[in-house]
């Protein structure tokens, strides 16, 4: 994954390298204002809606998240990604280690899950044997998929945080300068 954004301290940065790339260099250059600020908007935006580092990952839904960034981010209620964004947000996707698809497919499945058990709680006194059953064993399943769960988050932040150890360390070769 590459690391061209970066939150903190509030604020969404961005690496210099990132606009030398055509998708977040046209976003930059269409804003003429001083300040970049729409600019900034638009690339914190891409950032919240498609890291897996970013805090509204846990948002499974994604009318909900990019409703909540919109808000956050102070973007208007009725500002949706045009063209030009959704090539930047198809751009930052591409580079998405496939461990956060798995993830976020797994956040999926267990919010899906959350709302079976919500609505099979409501019909208790309607349920039959069989079906009060099924219940039951899909509610054995919650802690040993709350565990894992939890494991591959836990991986997928280790396996970001090696990686970005991995590019800070990195050495030049003998003589890489002067090719």
């Amino acid at each position: 994954m590459i690391r061209l954004f970066k939150y903190e301290g509030y604020t969404v940065t961005i690496e210099p390298e990132a606009l030398m790339l055509a998708p977040f260099k046209a976003i930059w250059q269409r804003d003429k204002s001083k300040d970049k600020s729409k600019a900034m908007q638009e690339l914190a935006f891409i950032y919240f809606m498609e890291d897996p580092r970013s805090d509204y990952q846990y948002l499974v839904d994604e009318e909900v998240r990019a409703s909540e960034i919109k808000k956050g981010e102070g973007l208007p209620e009725n500002w949706k990604p045009d063209k030009v964004v959704q090539r930047a947000i198809e751009f930052y996707r591409s580079f998405v280690p496939a461990s956060a698809g798995l993830l976020e497919d797994t956040r999926f499945f267990v919010n899906s899950l959350r709302k079976e058990l919500r609505t099979r709680a409501g019909e208790l006194n309607g349920l039959d044997m069989k079906e009060l059953k099924s219940a039951m064993e899909l509610i054995k399943q919650v802690p040993n998929l709350c565990t894992e769960l939890d494991n591959a988050e836990r991986t997928l932040a280790r396996d970001i945080l090696q990686e970005a150890r991995a590019r800070g360390s990195q050495t030049k070769a003998l003589y890489e300068d002067e090719a």
